[in-house]
């Protein structure tokens, strides 16, 4: 009788070793799951939405953004091949030249965002539209219009990028890009100082707008 009672207290303790071993095999499983779930929500909520870069600088003309266009030498910022001043002798182009044979008699584009400081007559610029943006930066379209009737906007009104300025009439567009802290005004007053000197004066037009519109899709108005 006794053998019987050992036995069955045996089993009985097998039993309740064999449940409780269940139970923590089974609570553990579920803090582990737990434990990841934790982790991938943290992981989840750490995921930061990629920025966009903002578009604050855009091509003079509409084909400039549906084709890669080779400009030459004579066109291009900087040193080129070109003499354009004899004393001192100079082959520096303070700016970047959009021909007509590139882009057609099309609408000239706002490159920047800014406000029209002066819409004016230069011999050696002719017609020009002189824009000031907020951030400090000047923006000078000359050469290209052979008419006031070629120039859509005015003194003291507000350009927003992309917006139509005017239309080239002309041979070819001349953009130059400077600053306001920039000695670039000549004592004539007009936006044409220091024209012939690589001294920092005159900044590169197309590194600009190009630094800014890598990897972000464009709109033009």
């Amino acid at each position: 009788m006794k053998n019987k009672q050992s036995s069955f207290l045996l089993l009985i303790t097998l039993l309740i070793i064999c449940g409780i071993a269940s139970y923590l095999l089974w609570h553990g499983h579920q803090n582990f799951d737990y434990e990841q779930g934790t982790v991938s929500r943290v992981h989840h909520h750490h995921h930061k939405k990629k920025k966009t870069h903002p578009v604050t600088w855009g091509y003079p003309f509409k084909r400039l953004y549906e084709k890669k266009i080779k400009f030459k030498s004579g066109q291009k910022y900087g040193q080129t091949d070109i003499l354009r001043r004899t004393k001192p002798k100079s082959y520096f182009h303070d700016g970047y030249d959009f021909g007509f044979s590139e882009v057609g008699h099309s609408p000239v584009l706002a490159v920047h965002t800014g406000t029209v400081h002066r819409v004016h007559y230069r011999t050696g610029m002719g017609l020009y539209v002189w824009v000031i943006s907020p951030d400090g930066y000047v923006e000078i379209y000359q050469e290209g219009f052979l008419s006031i009737t070629d120039i859509y906007v005015k003194k003291g009104q507000k350009v927003k990028l992309g917006q139509k300025i005017g239309r080239l009439t002309g041979s070819h567009i001349h953009l130059g890009i400077t600053k306001t802290d920039k000695d670039y005004i000549d004592k004539h007053g007009d936006p044409c100082g220091n024209w012939w000197k690589d001294n920092g004066t005159w900044l590169n037009p197309m590194k600009i707008i190009n630094d800014n519109l890598k990897g972000t899709p464009q709109e033009v108005q």
